[in-house]
Formats: C-alpha cells, sequence, structure tokens
C-alpha cells in the first residue's frame, strides 16, 4: 500500500469558501494539479483540478467566485487499501491522475496521485493489465487486428497461436505498409507481422529494458520467460512517460471556408464549434497529446477571433504563436513568414479532424528518411454501372458496377526544416506545389497511410457528419 503522506494533504486542502484566485495561487503551490475540497476538517467536499480551473477561466467565471462553484462535487474515490497495480487500475480506467483515500466517515485519509507509482511499479502494473488486450491469434484478418490495436492503444498486438507462446509482433507500422502495398484486409495478420522480433527473458529492469528499446530503436519489448511465453509487453512510453516528441507544429487556419457559408460569415471556419467546442481546439488538443507544445497558426480570415480565443496558449497546455498572411498564401506560402524550424515539423490544415497518432507519423517519417510525409487516406469510388472495355469496335471485358481504390491527399504533413527552403515566397503555394517540386528534384517524399479517424471538415454534410461522429463518440 502506498504510504500516507500528510505533508501533502496539508498543501492539498482548500475550503469552499475559498475563492477560484486563491485556488490557483495553492494549487501552484502544491504541485499536485488538483486540490481537494474539504469542508469541517477533513469532510471530502469535492475536487479541484487544473482541467476545472482551466475551463473556469474560459467560461470567464469571476476570480472572485467560491472555488466550490467549480469543484468535481462526485470524484472517483477509494476508502479501502489498494496496492499500485490497483491504484493504476482505476487511474486508467478513469483517464484520472488523483484518487482520494477516504475513511467510514468519508473524511480525506490519503490523496494518491499517479507519480507517486514508482517507475519500476508503474511497468509491472501497465505491462500485467494490458496483456490480454494484446494478444491476438496469428490466423486473425488483419482488419480484425486494426480494431484490436485500435482498442489496446499500444502501437503493436503480440501473435500466439497455441496460450500466451509468441510467435510474432504486429506493429501499427507493419499495418500501415501492408496498407500501402494493397494487400487484402482479410489476410491473416502473421502474413505481415514480424515472426522473429527482439524480446528479453524476464525479470528486467525499466532502465535495462530502456536501453534494450533505444538500441534496437522499438517502441515495444515483448518480455518472456525461459519456455518463450509472453509475460509482459514493455512500451517506451511506460518507462519515459513525458518526453517531448521533437516536433514543432503548424496549423493552416487562414481560410475564407466559403463553403460553408452562411455559417462562416462571422466566424473563421476552424472555430466552428464541433461538440461543445471548437474544431481548432480539438486539433491543438490532438497536437498537445502527442507531446508537441509549441504550434503556430497562420491565420487571414477574421485572425483576432482565433487570438482572443486562445491566446499565448497556456490555457490550452501549449505555446502559441501567429502568423498572419496579409494575402491568402495557399496551404504552404504561409511557412516563409516562420522563421526556419531547427527540427521536424507538422504541417496540418484547420478544418481536419482527426485521432492520428502525430506519434506514430514522427517515426514513420524518421525511419523513411523522407524530407517530406504526406498522410493519405484510402478513398474507395464505387461505380454504379457496368464498365465494358473496348478495343475499336469490339468489347474486350464487361465489369459489372466495380469499386475503384485511390489514396487521397489527408491534409496532414510532416517535414524536414529544409522542405521549407522549396516554398516560394510571397506568392500562393500550396503543399501540392512543394511536393510536385521535391519529386522532381528526385527528393524522397512518403506516404503515411491514416487508418484512424479523419474527416475534412469542408461542406455542409461534413460539418453534419462531424457533430455526428462526436456526439456518438467516435472521436
Amino acid at each position: 500500500m502506498l504510504a500516507r503522506n500528510f505533508e501533502r494533504l496539508n498543501r492539498v486542502v482548500i475550503a469552499p469558501s475559498a475563492t477560484i484566485a486563491e485556488a490557483i495561487a495553492q494549487l501552484d503551490k502544491a504541485g499536485t494539479r488538483a486540490l481537494i475540497v474539504c469542508s469541517g476538517g477533513r469532510k471530502l467536499f469535492g475536487l479541484l483540478t487544473d482541467g476545472d480551473i482551466r475551463r473556469a477561466l474560459l467560461q470567464v467565471k469571476d476570480l472572485s467566485a467560491s472555488c466550490s462553484s467549480v469543484a468535481n462535487r462526485e470524484p472517483i474515490v477509494t476508502n479501502v487499501p489498494l496496492l499500485p497495480v490497483e491504484v493504476l487500475r482505476i487511474l486508467n480506467q478513469h483517464d484520472i491522475d488523483h484518487l482520494p483515500v477516504l475513511n467510514a466517515k468519508g473524511e480525506v485519509i490519503d490523496f494518491l496521485i499517479r507519480s507517486d507509482i514508482g517507475v519500476e511499479e508503474e511497468l509491472a502494473a501497465r505491462s500485467l493489465q494490458r496483456l490480454d488486450s494484446v494478444i491476438i491469434q496469428p490466423s486473425v484478418s488483419i482488419a480484425e487486428a486494426m480494431a484490436q490495436l485500435d482498442k489496446a492503444g499500444t502501437g503493436a498486438l503480440v501473435l500466439c497461436a497455441t496460450g500466451t507462446k509468441i510467435d510474432g509482433l504486429l506493429t501499427d507500422g507493419d499495418i500501415r505498409r501492408a496498407v500501402l502495398r494493397g494487400i487484402a484486409l482479410d489476410s491473416p495478420c502473421e502474413h505481415i507481422a514480424n515472426s522473429s522480433p527482439a524480446t528479453v527473458q524476464a525479470p528486467i529492469s525499466a532502465t535495462v529494458a530502456l536501453q534494450f528499446m533505444n538500441q534496437r530503436d522499438i517502441h515495444q519489448l515483448p518480455v518472456v520467460d525461459p519456455d518463450g511465453n509472453v509475460v509482459e509487453l514493455i512500451l517506451r512510453k511506460d518507462i519515459v512517460a513525458e518526453v517531448a516528441s521533437g516536433l514543432s507544429a503548424v496549423i493552416m487556419a487562414g481560410g475564407y471556408g466559403k463553403r460553408l457559408l452562411p455559417l462562416t460569415e462571422h466566424v473563421p471556419k476552424p472555430m466552428l464549434p464541433v461538440g461543445d467546442r471548437p474544431l481548432l481546439e480539438r486539433t491543438i488538443e490532438q497536437l498537445r497529446q502527442s507531446g508537441i507544445r509549441d504550434i503556430s497558426l497562420i491565420t487571414h480570415y477574421l485572425a483576432e477571433s482565433i487570438e482572443q480565443h486562445f491566446g499565448d496558449g497556456r490555457l490550452f497546455g501549449v505555446r502559441l504563436s501567429y502568423l498572419q498572411e496579409d494575402n491568402p498564401l495557399g496551404t504552404a506560402g504561409g511557412l516563409k513568414l516562420m522563421k526556419k524550424p531547427d527540427r521536424p515539423f507538422v504541417v496540418i490544415n484547420g478544418d481536419i479532424l482527426t485521432g492520428l497518432s502525430f506519434e506514430a507519423m514522427h517515426d514513420y517519417h524518421r525511419k523513411s528518411g523522407a524530407v517530406i510525409t504526406v498522410g493519405v487516406r484510402k478513398y474507395e469510388m464505387k461505380v454504379p454501372y457496368g464498365i465494358v472495355e473496348c478495343s475499336e469496335v469490339g468489347i474486350t471485358a464487361l465489369k459489372e458496377k466495380p469499386s475503384f481504390t485511390f489514396f487521397v491527399n489527408a491534409g496532414i504533413y510532416l517535414l524536414e526544416p529544409s522542405a521549407r527552403d522549396y516554398v516560394s515566397a510571397g506568392q500562393c503555394f500550396n503543399m501540392t506545389d512543394l511536393i510536385q517540386k521535391l519529386l522532381e528534384l528526385k527528393m524522397p517524399v512518403a506516404s503515411f497511410p491514416i487508418m484512424e479517424y479523419w474527416l475534412d471538415v469542408g461542406q455542409h454534410e461534413d460539418y453534419r457528419r462531424a457533430q455526428e461522429d462526436v456526439r456518438s463518440g467516435k472521436i
């Protein structure tokens, strides 16, 4: 059981009558990202997180109002002793970082946070928890493997034909390469998996595991017993939880959105609400979750409304800078307005709604050695008529209502800093112009198939679909 930290309790307990301003100051000193709101000593009233305060600031709440008005009155709590693995299970299950511990009287006696769990304990707990979700039969189809991989969120699945005996490893990259090669998604996943993945024998420390993964440039590490049975799947992010992605990002947010009139008459397209917040806010959050903290917004139409909403980005956990185009410069021309980056950077159109892992895209890009990697989306076009193939006057073949599959540009790119040098300055220059120029110069351009949720919110029908998808939890 984790030891009680009475000193920390004194720092994090706050009265319901304290103001929001006082709570902000106390939260800053406590360094816990949450305070316990207690009435009458240690009687739990609610939980106040930094997220609650951010939302209050965005809603322009009066900072002299009581913090009880923005606190969560029904936080997740426990009143039984827990092992680290059990604490971690509750935190992950509810997607929270803080867990108040109560006695039978409802009084707070301890406050557990994710950082209480040591690296070794967390590594073992996470690995043990995920094992059932990552084991898959080699005969399962690629399509089914994609669905399981999406649920597992591990970037890899372990192939086991019998029990837990490891027969291979199937990664996110294996599937994306298979999609690009046109391999049928009903094919067995063993056809594209690595049948001889790197493994280590248990037990292994976090430090040694990280060294092993760094040496082999891998992100998933199966741990096996002497008989080859998988007992853990360690992820790099288990060990190094807070790693900067090494990326910055540019969001193209200057378009007029004419196809969405009259909705965009007074609101720029990226600021249209999708669910309970603007589309652009969702994009920034997706980038932040991938470890990207420095984001540039290239604006033009109604630029002031974007800057007024986001400010310097601190309330959204990022650092924002703004580059305003005097005249529209296309989907790439605005890159010349920014200082040349010193690291790879993402460029994404401001009307894209996606669940893409930018970390996976970065890893893919790095290994490809490309100057620019283009996010592509599989698109199927069904012809509603029978196709007739002719040779002069004769018919050579008939195809009844065939379908054709293409890869389309998804409006998401990952560029090396040198790519910006090929953008023409002071004129309309699109990303397609840049790609074509690089191809003509025989410079490497890679494609990255986006299998995650993706939607170009460019027309009214797309906007309606985005609202439905957010309501249904697809994104």
